[in-house]
């Protein structure tokens, strides 16, 4: 998820989500913890860990292979939480934009020769 925040793409997922997505988002993937900071346009980023102590607008928690599931487009945020395999806590209109964070992200990923 780093990836998407960084670099060139970095700046042109800053400018697309300018005005239409802001808060702060702490993913808890198993035992891993992640923070994605998109409060403004110019602190867009990710860091191990919750950066902001408990206070994210956003918690998202599911399973690595839930994760990878929505990363690979195999399953819908909005499907993962209907069907339980998604936990969110906080703001449901920045969970409702998740799908944007993934498909950001999607393009930074290596591609598989699969």
């Amino acid at each position: 998820m780093g990836e998407a925040v960084v670099g060139d793409g970095g700046k042109a997922l800053q400018r697309k989500f300018n005005n239409y997505l802001q808060g702060t988002v702490v993913f808890e993937v198993e035992d891993k913890v992640y923070s994605l900071d998109l409060s403004s346009p110019s602190s867009r980023n990710v860091s191990a860990g919750d950066a902001f102590d408990g206070k994210a607008d956003l918690k998202v928690t599911c399973s690595e292979e839930v994760m990878g599931k929505m990363i690979r487009k195999e399953v819908q945020p909005q499907q993962a939480f209907m069907k339980g395999m998604l936990k969110i806590k906080g703001k449901m209109n920045l969970a409702m934009k998740l799908t944007a964070v993934l498909a950001a992200t999607r393009k930074k990923l290596p591609q598989s020769k699969l």
